[in-house]
């Protein structure tokens, strides 16, 4: 079994590699889902989003044990998918994707993000960072030099989307709420929340995926250790990393 409630399973599939029959993979999807793969107007699309779908509920089904496609979701206000069906299933996910790069994380804790964020030219990236980020992670953008700005500029984002997705923060709320400036190039670090609340974020998840930045954020119990599982899917098997 590839997801355990005893780890963090993080799992990193390209579109192009995964090689997971379409046919199997629309066989996890509900009846909905079928209908809205089908309003893509570009073909890539639909394969993406039928990829993404699919194999999520693949990879849930049999942790759960149940049907892929039986499998029902549901969303927090804010936007935060989570298991509606089965009731109290003791998991939980979170995704992302970017081009043809998608990640995943399952665990235990509800307080689980991840992201993955494509590593480009950001236009207006100092109006951007004024905007967005704390006044120390602000003053850390406008003084590097450019070749430097936007990979500084895509890992912070990373990591403070990780975060909010993790806290179920609302995006304009979550960007403020946290301030990485002194960690964003540290591998592992902890950040606070609120008054009793400590988020473990990971960075890179994948070092291997040249081009891309990729966070995760986790709220673990209180001298939890973090028990990591990573894989990549290629060619249709799990390699664990």
């Amino acid at each position: 079994m590839i997801i355990s409630k005893e780890a963090v399973t993080l799992i990193h599939t390209d579109t192009h590699i995964a090689r997971i029959p379409e046919a199997t993979l629309l066989d996890n999807l509900t009846d909905e889902e079928k209908e809205l793969a089908d309003r893509f107007r570009f073909d890539n699309d639909r394969q993406n989003f039928v990829l993404r779908r699919g194999l999520l509920r693949q990879l849930l089904g049999e942790p759960l044990a149940i049907a892929p496609s039986l499998i029902r979701f549901d969303s927090t206000p804010v936007g935060k998918p989570f298991i509606a069906y089965p009731e109290n299933s003791g998991l939980s996910f979170n995704l992302s994707h970017s081009g043809r790069q998608i990640v995943y994380a399952f665990s235990r804790h509800p307080e689980t993000g991840i992201d993955i964020e494509r590593i480009r030219t950001v236009d207006d990236i100092d109006q951007l960072a004024l905007k967005y980020f704390s006044a120390e992670e602000y003053a850390i953008i406008v003084n590097l030099p450019s070749w430097e700005k936007n990979k500084a500029f895509i890992r912070i984002w990373s990591i403070k989307e990780a975060l909010i997705k993790a806290c179920g923060c609302p995006l304009e709320y979550g960007l403020a709420a946290f301030d990485v400036a002194t960690q964003y190039r540290m591998n592992r670090f902890l950040v606070p929340f609120g008054h009793d609340r400590t988020i473990t974020c990971v960075t890179p998840v994948f070092d291997y995926i040249c081009g891309f930045a990729t966070a995760l954020a986790i709220q673990l119990d209180a001298g939890e250790p973090l028990n990591l599982r990573r894989y990549s899917l290629q060619n249709g098997e799990y390699i664990e990393l």
